[in-house]
């Protein structure tokens, strides 16, 4: 049940790019968290968003940045994830990234966050989902 947050430069993908780059990381993080792409159950419950910022609105050292780089904020249940699913996690992101939005010259072009939700912190209508719930919904076999 991850979400994902990308916060963009305004204008700086198209739709079709903005579509590709949200349908990456999305399966990205199902991969990561052992998810199968086929499952509709899994594809249900990875939500993302795409938040184009404003040109002026991103600082670096307290000087505006013409071209900031994106941040990918990825949020999953506490467990999904392991030190070596979260290192794969993070290189397929800087390759999703790369491909799609390209290498910045000499800087970064994103960073990439993982947050986690304490077990029983996640919640919707009304009731609260642990981790095994959503791995069940999700049809993830657990390790």
């Amino acid at each position: 049940m991850p979400l994902i947050q990308v916060d963009a430069p305004q204008g700086e993908l198209d739709k079709l790019q903005q579509d590709a780059l949200m349908s990456q990381l999305s399966n990205a993080v199902l991969r990561a968290e052992g998810a199968p792409l086929e499952s509709a159950g899994a594809q249900s419950l990875v939500w993302a968003h795409f938040n184009g910022k404003p040109e002026g609105t991103f600082y670096v050292g307290g000087v505006s940045l013409e071209k900031p780089p994106f941040r990918i904020a990825v949020t999953t249940p506490q467990g999904a994830l392991n030190d070596e699913t979260r290192t794969r996690l993070v290189a397929e992101i800087g390759r999703i990234v790369d491909e799609v939005v390209g290498p910045y010259a000499e800087r970064l072009n994103h960073w990439a966050m993982l947050y986690e939700v304490t077990d029983g912190g996640w919640a919707g209508a009304g009731q609260v989902f642990r981790l095994g719930d959503i791995q069940s919904v999700m049809d993830i076999k657990a390790a």
